[in-house]
């Protein structure tokens, strides 16, 4: 019966131990759970913030490399018929599933004798009070660009008079 007694002075001594440890930790308890409550909001904010900045600027790439994409093959023909066909193609495969979030998109390319242009014009909508009040809900994508035409006979024209001038004026 003694050793009973022992064992349980025993246990009551660690149980006092670890009460002592537990009293100086008792006004941590929660902390770790009101500072989760307050730092996951923010930290998922934050996430949101870098993936919808992220899906913006992929947009704006793609935006830029399908505007360089249609001019450069705008430029790429001798006839302006050859040209606009070149650029109308380019842009019936610009699809809506190459952009991330923008919406209306719209297209447009012209060319002429020197240059082959092209433009576009999307919306990119972002969810959010603030946004919403400065830029009315949503920022615009603006992209233009230029190429010149190159002018084979021209350039062929130069050339052999570049070369009469090099053998001394004669046929």
């Amino acid at each position: 019966m003694r050793g009973i007694i022992r064992k349980t002075e025993q246990m009551r001594g660690r149980n006092s131990m670890n009460r002592g440890c537990n009293d100086h930790f008792a006004g941590w308890r929660g902390s770790y759970t009101v500072e989760a409550a307050l730092v996951f909001p923010i930290v998922l904010f934050v996430l949101a913030a870098l993936i919808i900045c992220t899906f913006y600027v992929h947009d704006r790439a793609v935006s830029q490399s399908l505007v360089c994409e249609m001019a450069s093959a705008g430029s790429n023909f001798i006839t302006e018929e050859e040209r606009q066909e070149a650029m109308d193609a380019v842009r019936e495969q610009a699809t809506a599933s190459r952009f991330l979030g923008s919406r209306n998109l719209s297209l447009s390319a012209s060319s002429g004798k020197t240059e082959a242009n092209a433009a576009l014009a999307a919306d990119y909508p972002v969810p959010g009070m603030v946004i919403k009040y400065f830029a009315g809900g949503s920022l615009t994508i603006q992209k233009k660009w230029s190429s010149k035409t190159p002018d084979p006979a021209k350039a062929i024209w130069i050339m052999r008079g570049l070369k009469r001038l090099i053998d001394g004026g004669t046929k």
